[in-house]
Parts: C-alpha cells; structure tokens; sequence
C-alpha cells in the first residue's frame, strides 16, 4: 500500500456467523481515496463464523473482492482470548493505519463513514477522536432509534443522570475513531474492563486533555439483541462503572452512584432492598487491592448510597400503590439512618403519601413532559439547524 490515507479497523469477534459478514461486508465495502488494514480477532468461534471470514479474506487476497477504495488488507486469528478488551487491543497493537477504530461482529458501519471521518480529521487536526451518532437496530436491520450524541463534556461523562439516560456514555462507539497518536498517549483499552472498556477509554482520554470531536453525522449501526451484553441484564454494566466513577471522580463521590446502583438492582430482584444489598457484595471484589483506608471510604460511601437507595425504592413502591411494602422499607431504613429523614427524597416521599395517588400521577406526568422538553431542546435541538445526515 502506499501514498494514500490509512484506517485500521479492528473486529471482536465470537459466535456470530449471523451478522459477521454483513459487519465484514461495511468495513470492505467503504468507498473513497483511503486504504483499508483490517483485522478480525475470532475467540475460537464454532458456529462457522471463522469460515465466513476465511472466505472474505481469500476473496480479498486474490483480487476477487470488488474493492470500491485504493486497497484493503484483511488479515485474521481464532483462537481463545482474554475477552472482547483483550481481543480489540491484540489488533490494535498491529494497527499502522493513521486512524483507528473497531466494530463489533454483530454491527455495522454506515455507508461513506470513512471517507466523511478521514475528511473530518484532515479538516481538523486539533482532533484526537472523531465520532458520530448512528442507528441502533434489530436482528433483522430494523431501525429501533436513532442514537444522536453529543459534544465531548467531562462533567457529563463521569455522571450519573437517573432521568436522562441509565448512563451518560452518549458517545457512540460504532461510530467513534481516533489517531493512531492516541494509543501512544494514552495507552489502549483496560483489559479489566468487560462491558465499559469504550466508555473508560473515551473518559480516560478526556482526562488527559485530548480532544474529542462530535461529528453530526451518521457513521455507525448498533444491533442491539437478546443475547448481547448490553441486554444480558439492567445491572450488567454497574461494576464498571463504579471503578470508572471511582477513578474519575474519587471515592468520596460514589455515594450517589451506589443510591442508583442499588436501586437497579432491587428493581431486578423484585424491590427487595435487603437482597439488594446482599447481592451488591460483588462489585467490592474489584477494590481489594486498594489502601485499606480508601476500601473503608468505599464501604461509607456505599451504606450511605444504600440508604438513599431504601428512599427511591419506597417512593416507587408509593408510586405503584404498594404503600404498605413502601412504608415497611422507609421505617427500617430511618431506624439505621436517622439522616434520612431530613434528605430531600425523604420529603418527596412525605408529600407524595399525603397527597394521594392521584397527585402523584400528576406529579409523573409533569416529570416525563418535562424530560422530554429537556431533551427536545438540550440534546436533539442542534440538528434543527444542522441536521444529521443519512
């Protein structure tokens, strides 16, 4: 190759002979004046996937790929790995293109997402990422809804927004690239990650000052299936997340984190605080190793988010009509906490039971109308002026 624009995909890739080659297909298929390197990290798949992307390979290396850019390479393995972090970061490591990026098996870039990010990169070298919005779709294709990010903001990124969104990670990784620069800077995914190396490695680069650039404009296609990670369970992500909350925002800030962490998982076990609780035990296996005081800090912060925990789940519970069940679980945590009765949920709790169930479903009424206004005008409204192309 040589004397054109380089880009280095990397592709997960395990068990998923269903979609592998139309993933195979939108990383070849790119049409522009660049060059493609692209390499297919297979964890041992039994399901023919590695005879899909053998038959790709042999078609592109004897010319019989019908190439629409100057030159594409595909080079492949399948053998057991660490995990999907472990298997991005084994292409990464061979990667020479002057741009990088990865798919998962089971997803897909958009037509003329390379050609519009190389061009963005050239037109802005301050740019350390380039990433886009996209459409998240079934098993079939069928859009499901449109995934429209943001502007890069730190804040926002190392945040929990309950109303907003079950995590601000509003960064789209099919749809994310980044100079090959960044991997010397800031080094390459946390391998001790499983379900949030993305979001950590966008984090991680705003911490250290890089800049991330928001592209309005659609590059990649999330499938998102029963079976996948992301709808494996509501609480999936939560231990990531923590230690990515912990090394951005410090333990002293987890207590509000630890309220929502508990909470999903009470409303997955049913609104049982107690085995809530119980069962929340294994996210501190991950912290063993830290300084005794910072472990005890953690601890704190935990029983105190617990608490605000106990408050939310019995607000729900009101809010469902199960005032009994509601009440049980307010008592029980004022009588270890007694702190809670001057916290403002504690307040929203008193006046919700006096006001009755009618006022309550007014008050959500109101809550959801004014979610959507937030979103209408805080997160969607840039594209009125300009919108996101297809």
């Amino acid at each position: 190759m040589g004397g054109f624009p380089l880009i280095t995909i990397v592709t997960p890739s395990f068990n998923q002979a269903a979609y592998i080659g139309e993933t195979i297909e939108s990383v070849l298929s790119q049409a522009g004046e660049f060059e493609i390197e692209y390499f297919i990290m297979d964890g041992g798949s039994t399901d023919g996937s590695v005879e899909i992307i053998k038959s790709y390979a042999e078609h592109l290396s004897c010319g019989e790929y019908p190439l629409r850019c100057m030159g594409a390479t595909l080079e492949w393995v399948s053998h057991k790995d660490k995990g999907q972090s472990d298997a991005i970061n084994q292409g990464l490591r061979r990667a020479t293109g002057e741009i990088a990026g990865y798919i998962n098996s089971d997803d897909a870039f958009c037509d003329g997402a390379f050609a519009r990010v190389l061009q963005e990169f050239a037109a802005r070298p301050e740019a350390d990422f380039i990433y886009g919005d996209g459409d998240v779709i079934g098993a079939e294709g069928e859009l499901q809804w449109e995934w429209l990010s943001r502007p890069y903001d730190h804040g926002v990124m190392t945040s929990y927004h309950f109303w907003w969104n079950d995590f601000t990670n509003y960064i789209m990784q099919q749809a994310t690239f980044w100079r090959r620069s960044v991997m010397e800077r800031i080094g390459y995914f946390d391998e001790n990650f499983h379900y949030a190396m993305d979001t950590e490695y966008w984090i991680r680069a705003g911490h250290h000052g890089l800049h991330l650039h928001h592209l309005p404009h659609k590059l990649g296609k999330f499938r998102l299936i029963t079976g996948t990670k992301s709808l494996s369970s509501p609480t999936v992500f939560w231990k990531d997340y923590l230690e990515i909350f912990r090394r951005y925002r410090g333990a002293r800030q987890l207590g509000r984190f630890f309220a929502y962490f508990y909470y999903n998982v009470a409303k997955q076990l049913g609104w049982n605080c107690e085995q809530a609780r119980q069962t929340g035990r294994r996210v501190f296996e991950q912290w063993q190793h830290l300084p005794e005081r910072e472990q005890n800090l953690i601890e704190h912060q935990a029983d105190y988010g617990y608490g605000l925990a106990c408050l939310l789940v019995a607000t729900e519970l009101l809010r469902l009509g199960q005032q009994p069940q509601a009440q049980r679980i307010l008592t029980h945590a004022l009588s270890q906490r007694h702190w809670l009765a001057a916290h403002p949920l504690s307040w929203n709790y008193g006046f919700r039971r006096l006001a009755g169930q009618r006022v309550s479903v007014v008050l959500d009424a109101w809550a959801t109308r004014f979610i959507q206004y937030y979103r209408r005008t805080r997160y969607e409204a840039r594209y009125h002026t300009q919108p996101p192309k297809s």
